[in-house]
């Protein structure tokens, strides 16, 4: 089994190394990270704009509010990015414990003092500002894993120990997202772990049976809930009940349904005025759609997968160069931006039920912004300091 995770790992770094034949040798990485980030930035901002004027109007009698404050959750993103730019690497390693316990008594704090929004605890109310800890946990778990494969690589790749030792972290962290509850965040922290897991070597046996563990979880939260089997039931057929448990999910598709090729124009969109609920988060996508069309969404699509490509690339050349635990968080980060992205695609075009995850860089959401570009910090980090290869320090006599 061992055997057979190796060589799976060898043919992911193969296909990267391929694609990146591909790409002119004088092209610099972090060029191209930094001009998809700053496009999917700007064309958020452009649709955020769009799709929260109607809303905004109606709510606040300002038709800017939300524009006005997805511009100053810009700003403190690009401050939060320099900020983590400038953390050494080995601060955040070092650390883990803190980071782990430090979000654990956020998620605690969620609980007990959080504002209840539509029958959910996710924010931490502050003068101007509200804070969603869940975000920060993919994170910190991120950067929990990363190091954890690299300390306990032999029981990670030789028997079970690796993945009960990590279970307690884990297990707390989701019960407290479950208990506000959020499955999606979930979701994205358990799928990174065991992607991570996967890197580093461990037995695909164990992977058969997490998914069998994770499975009975998912089956046991969807029968003690009932609204979420409405769910799950909704989004295979939405005009079963288009005015009730399917109705996002039916406006979204006409959203796409009414933008074709090139789009109705920007501004034109008729979904985001009241039809398709706070069309400017998380179905921020099919506003997009109607207005931009066919060729809007493979411009976004095309741009966020480049930009994981070149996550990769990092994370690829950083464990090629023996920087274990950087190369691993950089698989990592990238792990979470596909599964927020596939996910968030995913319950737009029907293809996934409805879950409170947000599209990085376009979709209006304060944490989650200001978590991404905190992200990419990091991964800019790691691109610099991995550049070569990583060498002993040496000892004094």
């Amino acid at each position: 089994m061992l055997h057979l995770a190796q060589s799976a790992i060898e043919r992911i770094a193969q296909q990267v190394n391929r694609v990146g034949q591909y790409v002119p040798q004088e092209l610099n990485i972090r060029n191209v990270l930094l001009f998809c980030v700053l496009s999917l930035l700007c064309l958020g901002s452009v649709m955020v704009v769009s799709a929260s004027m109607p809303y905004a109007e109606y709510m606040y009698d300002q038709p800017m509010y939300y524009a006005t404050r997805h511009l100053v959750y810009m700003v403190a993103g690009l401050v939060a990015a320099i900020v983590a730019y400038n953390i050494r690497l080995e601060r955040w390693f070092e650390n883990t414990v803190i980071l782990w316990l430090g979000t654990a008594l956020l998620l605690l704090l969620v609980l007990l003092i959080g504002n209840d929004v539509n029958g959910s605890k996710r924010w931490l109310s502050f003068p101007g500002f509200t804070v969603q800890p869940s975000e920060i946990a993919k994170f910190a778990m991120a950067v929990f894993t990363a190091d954890y494969v690299v300390r306990r690589a032999d029981e990670v790749r030789q028997n079970y120990k690796g993945f009960l030792r990590l279970g307690g972290p884990i297990l707390s962290m989701v019960i407290l997202i479950m208990a506000e509850p959020d499955l999606g965040a979930t979701a994205v922290i358990v799928c990174t772990m065991i992607g991570i897991f996967f890197l580093a070597g461990a037995p695909l046996v164990y992977f058969a049976i997490v998914a069998g563990m994770v499975l009975a979880g998912i089956g046991f939260l969807i029968a003690v809930e009932p609204y979420r089997l409405q769910r799950l039931m909704s989004f295979s057929n939405p005009w079963e009940d288009p005015l009730g448990t399917g109705y996002q999910l039916s406006q979204s598709l006409m959203a796409f349904g009414r933008g074709e090729w090139f789009g109705t124009g920007l501004g034109h969109s008729i979904q985001k005025l009241s039809y398709l609920p706070e069309a400017h988060t998380d179905f921020m996508l099919a506003v997009l759609a109607e207005e931009l069309g066919f060729v809007g969404i493979c411009t976004v699509f095309g741009l966020s997968f480049l930009m994981l490509f070149c996550c990769m690339r990092i994370g690829h050349r950083a464990l090629k160069n023996m920087h274990l635990r950087a190369g691993y968080l950089a698989y990592a980060i990238a792990i979470i931006f596909f599964l927020q992205i596939c996910v968030n695609a995913g319950m737009n075009m029907g293809l996934l039920p409805t879950k409170g995850l947000t599209l990085p860089f376009i979709s209006y959401g304060g944490t989650s912004l200001l978590v991404c570009a905190f992200m990419i910090g990091v991964m800019f980090k790691i691109e610099r300091d991995t550049r070569d290869m990583y060498q002993e320090p040496k000892q004094s006599v």
